[in-house]
């Protein structure tokens, strides 16, 4: 018992940092237009919008660039996208974008 205080405040220490350790599971988009809609389910990901600006909290773990081009077949155009902490360029969202909804 004499080591529970020193345990309890080693744990204090190491929970902030296996925090930041934790993976992003989220993702996030801004749409090229007001969303058509306020939510979406797309490959079981529960999407709310408001205007151009739509967050996941929680989506699968894919590559981001096929998950672009999965997520604006539904939603539509978007100028930016960041899947679970990677956020895709310029150039990868022009050609994510070849496969948006009309």
């Amino acid at each position: 018992m004499k080591f529970a205080p020193a345990l309890a405040a080693l744990a204090l220490l190491i929970a902030p940092v296996l925090m930041a350790m934790a993976p992003i599971e989220s993702a996030d988009l801004t749409l090229a237009k007001p969303a058509a809609q306020t939510s979406y389910i797309i490959d079981g990901a529960a999407w709310s919008c408001a205007g151009t600006a739509c967050h996941a909290g929680f989506v699968d773990d894919m590559p981001a660039f096929r998950s672009c081009k999965r997520v604006v077949s539904v939603t539509g155009a978007v100028t930016g996208f960041t899947w679970r902490g990677k956020a895709l360029s310029a150039d990868e969202i022009a050609v994510c974008n070849t496969r948006a909804a009309a």
